[in-house]
């Protein structure tokens, strides 16, 4: 489905409104090179292509090391596996003898690691060609093509670039043969599906189509993003810092919005995480006084006397240097994350974009981040040996249950770590992902109405489109705010989560 819709699917393109990026391209020979992974998935380039395995196949053949099938035999083969299941479509014969073998080779180990009841390997010495024998005759039309997972494979590399690089493509659309020209119809009809994609270019990858990579690294549609973000908060906060370094009164609505993110987050998130939970009082630098929350949790409840304001700056200044060294060291790290994750979780609701955070690949990266944050966090203060003993809550045991406990206890500390970290990744996925779930299930009502009045009920009332659609638009709308406020508070929570974890690395338990 269109990414532009749920913003969740990742792509290798942009998707906008086909009349601001109108395709009107005359004849293949019009592709420009961004195209290309266009042009592959084309079947008559794929037909071309497997002609062109076939000759370079023929080649091996010819010196005794490979024993080929017929080319009309071979071909159908290939076209049969391709219609067989709508999961194959569009694959392209390199990648239909690829899976064909390694489903044999996998096959095959299993076959072989098979043991009895006394735990004896049954198929202990038997070949490959016993196997297909024994578990699947049918595969035996592909017995040809396991050399090319085997000594040949260097040779088949080869000829699978030969058959699909972009020189190929550029001789496929030069050639003028009747059997590969396209008609007015299919080049209309791939105009019509191109307008509106605005492709990535991919010098360092090759793509199998416009949401999967082939091979190298393919640039998709969220690294933009993501690198897009990256680049607005050094802009953004390097002009902060020049403001703030400068020691003059903070001024503009902008620098003081960021100030009142970057002090709340010190303040209230890595301070009481991180800095053993002590309360604070002191100047930020500029003249301002911040008094900040109890450890408990970030709500003021009542204004603070002289007495208590005075007692919160005693606790301040005496905090011990190990604190204060902690708390300067991963604040910088809690900023990056909170406006990273915020960053992001704003794209999702920009039109035509996308919320990289509603991909299980980013925000596993994130929460990597965070346990690599909690990792030298520990191991800093502990060292590693002891980070991993700090694991284990200090409990007064006898030595009989210690040395059947403790390590119980270890090994179930140490997987609750990976699992909250896992969880830490899960929950910021799932709430970006619901929230884009429900708007789509919102507009799909005036989708379905419409399609009901027009294909499949049309003695519907009238009347129900405009109330539908009206019902859906506002729904949206609505939704969409609340999306707003979603994409703010899991940033927050994100990060309050990680300052928790990292504090409790650097603290004993």
């Amino acid at each position: 489905m269109a990414s532009d819709i749920l913003h969740i699917k990742d792509s290798y393109y942009f998707e906008i409104p086909k009349w601001l990026a109108p395709a009107n391209f005359e004849g293949k020979a019009d592709y420009p090179a961004r195209l290309n992974v266009w042009v592959r998935l084309d079947d008559q380039f794929q037909d071309w292509e497997f002609h062109r395995n076939y000759h370079d196949l023929a080649a091996l053949a010819a010196k005794g090391e490979l024993k080929l099938p017929g080319e009309e035999e071979l071909h159908h083969q290939w076209q049969h596996w391709v219609h067989a299941d709508h999961a194959n479509h569009g694959k392209p014969f390199r990648v239909y003898v690829d899976e064909q073998v390694a489903v044999l080779n996998s096959g095959y180990r299993t076959w072989v690691a098979l043991k009895d009841k006394d735990g004896k390997l049954v198929n202990e010495g038997k070949s490959m060609q016993d196997f297909i024998a024994a578990k699947h005759p049918a595969a035996a039309d592909m017995a040809w093509a396991l050399p090319l997972e085997g000594n040949l494979s260097a040779q088949w590399t080869e000829v699978k670039e030969h058959g699909s690089n972009d020189a190929a493509v550029a001789e496929f659309k030069s050639l003028d043969k009747p059997e590969y020209n396209w008609d007015q119809q299919k080049i209309e009809w791939y105009n019509h599906h191109l307008s509106g994609k605005l492709v990535i270019p991919q010098p360092f990858g090759e793509l199998r189509n416009l949401y999967q990579a082939q091979s190298g690294f393919c640039i998709s549609k969220f690294m933009v993003i993501e690198l897009a973000v990256a680049l607005i908060m050094l802009l953004v906060f390097s002009w902060v810092a020049r403001k703030l370094a400068s020691g003059q009164t903070p001024k503009g609505r902008l620098l003081n919005l960021m100030e009142t993110f970057l002090v709340f987050i010190r303040d209230q998130i890595a301070a009481p995480s991180l800095g053993g939970g002590h309360a604070e009082h002191h100047d930020d630098g500029h003249g301002h006084a911040h008094v900040s929350a109890e450890a408990h949790g970030p709500d003021i409840t009542h204004v603070e006397s002289t007495e208590e304001m005075a007692q919160h700056a005693y606790e301040h200044i005496h905090r011990s240097k190990e604190e204060i060294s902690d708390e300067r060291m991963f604040t910088p790290v809690l900023w990056t994350i909170f406006f990273f994750v915020l960053g992001c979780n704003l794209f999702g609701i920009a039109p035509w974009a996308g919320a990289p955070t509603a991909a299980f690949n980013v925000t596993l990266a994130l929460a990597a981040v965070t346990f690599l944050a909690v990792f030298i966090g520990g191991s800093r203060k502990f060292g590693v040996l002891g980070f991993f003993a700090n694991q284990v809550p200090t409990m007064d045991l006898p030595l009989v249950l210690a040395i059947f406990l403790k390590p119980m206890i270890f090994a179930i500390e140490i997987v609750g770590l990976m699992i909250k970290h896992g969880v830490l990744a899960i929950r910021l996925l799932a709430n970006m992902v619901a929230g884009h779930l429900v708007i789509l299930g919102i507009m799909g009502l005036a989708f379905g109405v419409y399609a009901a009045l027009n294909f499949t009920a049309p003695d519907v009332p009238s009347w129900q489109w405009p109330l539908v659609a009206t019902i859906a638009v506002v729904g949206s709308t609505l939704f969409s705010i609340l999306e707003l406020f979603v994409a703010f508070l899991q940033a927050y929570i994100f990060t309050f989560l990680s300052a928790l974890f990292i504090g409790a690395a650097v603290h004993k338990h």
